[in-house]
């Protein structure tokens, strides 16, 4: 079984309408979908927003499910790089969480070779690299940059750093997959409006643009690239779940991620 956690439904919508034969899950307060391919089960699961709530569903997700050969996190992230663009796909090598006292770095390369391999094979093109987790978004180019200089890391998300810990803690290899939504200059804005579980209420928007009147002129390009980033992160999803999950478990009971502090 590969345990595939996402942070919203907005993440993997077009991923599920790919996947004809998804069912939903029947476990508890999880949120998701599960797929099987020939001998091999994927369970998709809605870890909320934020690293302290993934922490949480990643905990009851592990002691719900048994026989977990995998653990992959996917969705979308923040360039911290010039050269990522929108829509770009990111394997990490290194998650990292910036606690502001010291930067914990989980080591995950040998991990993620079969992902690469089969974003190659399906000729995908993606870039390996470092992964921030951040507890709060990055809003501007100004702060995407200090957190690039800090750590050293090409992306940010928010969820990442505790679904590892949560995977390294129990010795399940894991892997970081994720598509880029927006670039390094980019401005985001609105990143106070979703809840935990990624949810936006239309009383927070109405008083969201009451505030920030300039702000909805941003919404239409904030939407293509939500579109274009899930999409992206759709084709390289299915190109990895395609191929049997048994290589991939195979793999990674032979590479250990380990963690290290900078």
């Amino acid at each position: 079984m590969i345990l595939i956690f996402y942070a919203f439904a907005r993440e993997v919508a077009p991923l599920k309408r790919r996947l004809k034969s998804r069912k939903p899950l029947d476990a508890g307060m999880l949120r998701g979908f599960r797929v099987e391919n020939g001998r091999s089960e994927f369970v998709f699961i809605a870890s909320g927003m934020g690293p302290n709530r993934a922490g949480e569903t990643v905990r009851a997700a592990c002691e719900t499910y048994s026989g977990i050969e995998f653990i992959l996190s996917i969705g979308v992230a923040g360039a911290l790089s010039a050269g990522l663009k929108t829509g770009d796909i990111i394997v990490a090598n290194r998650i990292m969480s910036d606690t502001g006292e010291k930067v914990d770095v989980i080591e995950c390369a040998q991990a993620a070779d079969r992902f690469e391999s089969a974003l190659r094979a399906a000729k995908i093109p993606f870039s390996a690299g470092a992964i921030l987790t951040s507890g709060t978004p990055l809003l501007d180019g100004r702060e995407k940059r200090a957190a690039k200089e800090r750590s050293g890391a090409i992306a940010v998300d928010m969820e990442s750093a505790a679904i590892a810990a949560e995977a390294l803690s129990r010795g399940i290899p894991f892997a970081v997959v994720r598509a880029i939504i927006d670039e390094l200059e980019d401005e985001v804005f609105g990143a106070d409006l979703p809840d935990s579980e990624g949810n936006v209420g239309a009383g927070a928007v109405a008083a969201y643009f009451a505030r920030n009147p300039g702000a909805i002129l941003r919404v239409p390009r904030m939407m293509v690239n939500l579109s274009r980033a899930t999409r992206a992160l759709a084709d390289a999803v299915e190109a990895l779940i395609v191929p049997s999950a048994n290589e991939t478990g195979r793999a990674g009971r032979t590479n250990r991620p380990t963690i290290r502090r900078r």
